[in-house]
């Protein structure tokens, strides 16, 4: 009987959630978490923060919040998106130096702001974030505190019970935001789950040791704390390379998949509903159409439309609306961009002003176009990337009607294969790279840290000022490493902004040897001016990134002799970095300034490069209306900098 009337509640329970919508059932959710963090912050209201040399004040925490909130990196999966952030740096820093009320409020203050001012999230979701940031915060403070208990929380058991508490926050975390996507319908599978699950939780354990680097430098020397902050920053630049690569691989596939089906499906409503199909998944829309003008009976289009649902209209003639002419915008819709206005398409109740649009053409003009609406996510919208890929997808199509079949040539089916191949080369070889380069100092640092917790009473004044030096060497190095990366990614996009003047010769290389000799530990690089002007026009600061790049090429894989030779040539003064070494391997000459290429592949030890450094000063050059070039002349290897004299 007792199983009969347990069986019956369940069923009337299961019946109450399958009337609720999914909105209701996350607002039930966001009010029932953000409950139990109300109760775990009242419970904790009276704890003293740890007995710290130093405490950290409410507002600065909350700005450190706010700055690790804003720091994010987004993977999307359809209409759901999990974010990972830095926010485990200031939760880190709480837990030492605060008390756990005003860790909460804090985080509640800066994680608030984020999500309002900067994403703009709804007020369904910032609640719910708002909520389980807090209960994360309180599990973690609660787990740390019970964990660390009469030890030394400044010693290897607060830094152990530091990282696991904030480890298993991440879970908790991970769990909610998991309820939360069941609840409106979502789901992830298990490949998923655990990709997200190990991402984010080697995330957060990465970020709370380099934060507990900054709390054992905070404490013992507080002036040296913000070299913490530098591999943070690599951090952050490599997890967003990552995931741009990786999203790139996934749109080159998607691109590669739909040139495929077109190949494959001479009819044309199903080449025209593949194209749609692939258009959906590749930019994770609410909604994409494919137009074409009807050439036989004008004032109307044939329209193939799928929608996030999986609804699909393929080749359905519609009239035009009252009003509109349909025609007259294609004609107007002379490249792919982001629209401003709602475009004139039939049957279509679009709400969003996040619509973008590519024109189909053929050699007697307008045909048609793919209108792509409103990415399911609520983390931002169409960028500069989503528009050129947009364009690509529409020539695609344009070639398969141009030729009057819906096939696409062998040479460039493989063509595209070859680069999406190639992108997946880059990316691993990317990931690669930068783990390998970022090691060695890394762990210097690292280390040094460490020596400095544990045993900073038995070393001499002159000893810590050495380690110090040492832990300022290493993060020059990757701060000179992130320069080349963001300088990089900046000129592929095009926000790579230069201040061209004149700048002057001897001081600016003077600064550039000055740093290299102090780096590198021996003499400073002679220099031989004979060129007719002491000035050229450039930007200073990139100058001086190039000189610094082609000065530590040539002592990672040149010679023992180095030296720098200035002397004009028509109306441009050239640089030389030269060295008396072997020069560059005939077999990858031809590849000296591709991105990731080495000099030496026997020296692939050297710390600080990623095979950035000669990709990027040639950008640069060019950048400034110059040129770097490699020559080898009489046993000597030169990279000559050739920048204008006058503007």
């Amino acid at each position: 009987m007792r199983d009969v009337e347990e069986t019956s509640v369940a069923a009337r329970f299961r019946g109450l959630i399958s009337r609720t919508t999914g909105e209701q059932r996350v607002w039930a959710l966001a009010v029932m978490v953000a409950a139990m963090a109300g109760g775990a912050a009242w419970s904790m209201r009276d704890l003293e923060p740890l007995p710290a040399a130093r405490t950290i004040p409410l507002l600065f925490l909350a700005a450190v919040f706010y700055i690790g909130e804003i720091t994010v990196v987004h993977v999307k999966f359809k209409r759901n998106t999990q974010s990972f952030s830095m926010s485990e740096i200031p939760l880190v820093l709480g837990l030492f130096f605060a008390a756990p009320i005003v860790v909460m409020a804090a985080q509640l203050i800066g994680n608030a702001v984020a999500l309002t001012a900067n994403r703009r999230q709804p007020l369904l979701k910032l609640v719910f974030n708002l909520g389980q940031f807090s209960l994360v915060t309180a599990f973690t403070v609660f787990f740390f505190r019970t964990v660390v208990g009469s030890a030394d929380p400044f010693g290897p058991a607060g830094w152990a019970a530091a990282i696991a508490a904030v480890a298993l926050g991440n879970v908790v975390a991970n769990a909610l935001v998991h309820l939360a996507i069941r609840a409106t319908g979502g789901n992830l599978t298990r490949e998923q789950i655990i990709e997200v699950l190990s991402l984010s939780t080697m995330g957060a354990a990465v970020n709370a040791s380099i934060a507990i680097l900054g709390v054992t430098l905070y404490e013992l020397r507080p002036a040296a704390a913000w070299l913490a902050a530098l591999p943070l920053i690599v951090l952050y630049a490599a997890y967003r390379a990552y995931m741009g690569q990786k999203q790139e691989r996934y749109r080159l596939e998607s691109l590669y998949e739909m040139t495929r089906l077109l190949h494959a499906s001479p009819q044309i409503d199903v080449a025209m509903e593949a194209a749609a199909s692939q258009a959906q998944k590749m930019f994770e829309s609410e909604r994409v159409d494919v137009l074409l003008l009807d050439q036989a009976a004008q004032g109307r289009v044939f329209q193939t439309t799928i929608n996030s649902t999986g609804t699909v209209r393929a080749m359905v003639p519609v009239g035009m609306l009252p009003g509109h002419d349909l025609f007259g915008w294609l004609e107007q819709l002379a490249e792919p961009r982001v629209l401003t206005e709602l475009p004139p398409i039939p049957n279509a109740s679009l709400r969003s002003d996040q619509i973008m649009a590519a024109p189909l053409t053929t050699d007697t003009g307008p045909i048609g176009a793919v209108v792509v609406t409103e990415p399911l996510s609520d983390v931002g919208g169409f960028g500069a990337s989503d528009v050129k890929l947009l364009g690509a997808l529409a020539d695609k199509i344009s070639v398969s009607l141009r030729n009057g079949r819906l096939e696409d040539s062998l040479e460039e089916l493989t063509h595209l294969k070859e680069r999406l191949e190639e992108q997946v080369r880059s990316k691993d070889q990317f990931i690669a790279t930068v783990s390998h380069e970022l090691r060695t100092p890394l762990t210097t640092v690292m280390g040094l840290s460490h020596e400095l917790g544990e045993r900073r009473d038995s070393f001499s004044e002159a000893e810590l000022d050495e380690m110090v030096s040492l832990i300022a060497n290493e993060s020059s190095e990757l701060s000179n490493l992130i320069e080349d990366l963001l300088v990089g990614a900046r000129a592929d996009v095009s926000t790579l902004s230069l201040h061209s003047q004149f700048a002057h010769i001897g001081s600016e290389l003077a600064a550039v040897i000055e740093a290299h000799a102090h780096q590198q530990g021996g003499e400073p690089v002679e220099v031989r001016h004979t060129a007719r002007w002491d000035k050229l026009w450039a930007d200073p600061l990139r100058f001086r990134q190039i000189v610094r790049n082609l000065l530590s090429n040539a002592s990672r894989y040149g010679g023992p002799e180095i030296w720098i030779e200035v002397f004009d040539r028509d109306e441009a003064v050239v640089v030389a970095v030269v060295d008396n070494g072997r020069g560059v391997p005939a077999p990858i000459e031809s590849r000296i300034f591709d991105a990731y290429e080495r000099g030496d592949e026997h020296k692939v030890a050297q710390p600080g490069s990623v095979g950035l450094g000669l990709a990027v000063s040639r950008r640069l050059a060019g950048l400034m209306d110059g040129s770097l070039e490699y020559r080898r002349v009489e046993g000597a290897t030169r990279f000559e900098l050739a920048l204008p004299a006058f503007p």
